[in-house]
């Protein structure tokens, strides 16, 4: 199982945001800094789930089968969480 520090994530995030708006003079949203923060709870209706079993049908149907995919997305509160990419005819 892969386990991830979200602290090193959030602090390097963070210092990325602090150098644009030194650099580039302009501030950044409120949401952009608050990223990672992530709530304990949610309700089922905050969440969304995108489900894209067959990304690429055209290419399905014409029998290029390397560049197919699948694809689950999750978004709580309108922002994404976590992805999942897979390419089922992988060689």
């Amino acid at each position: 199982m892969l386990m991830m520090n979200y602290n090193i994530h959030k602090t390097g995030y963070r210092e990325y945001l602090q150098e644009i708006e030194t650099i580039h003079k302009q501030k950044t949203s409120e949401a952009a800094w608050n990223f990672f923060d992530f709530p304990d709870e949610f309700y089922e209706e905050d969440m969304v789930i995108w489900i894209d079993p067959l990304d690429g049908t055209q290419g399905f149907v014409e029998g290029h089968l390397n560049h197919i995919t699948s694809m689950i997305g999750l978004a709580i509160n309108q922002r994404p969480r976590a992805g999942i990419i897979h390419k089922p005819f992988y060689d």
